[in-house]
């Protein structure tokens, strides 16, 4: 899973992404699709997602930065990696 930049996408990347015309957030990635690995999430939305499976292999979770656990569901596009964690600092 790579942003279209072409780097790989891993937990914990803060990124940017469009909100609308001329609105954007950070957020975190805070589990991805392809494998549903994922760092801490609140255990009542982790179960939804995993039993309901409605996260794409394709896409993400990101936690937005100015509200901790407001969870947005996003594809790549348009998704700006802007600060990787140090190797070794993202939990699961």
């Amino acid at each position: 899973m790579n942003y279209e930049s072409g780097e790989r996408v891993l937990l914990g990347d803060t990124v940017r992404f469009d909100l609308g015309p001329n609105q954007y957030a950070s957020a975190k990635v805070v589990m991805l699709g392809e494998d549903y690995s994922h760092l801490q999430l609140e255990q009542r939305f982790l179960d939804w997602v995993v039993a309901d499976k409605v996260l794409d292999s394709e896409g993400v979770v990101v936690e937005v930065a100015s509200e901790a656990e407001r969870y947005m569901f996003t594809t790549l596009c348009c998704v700006e990696l802007i600060q990787r964690l140090s190797a070794g600092s993202e939990g699961t």
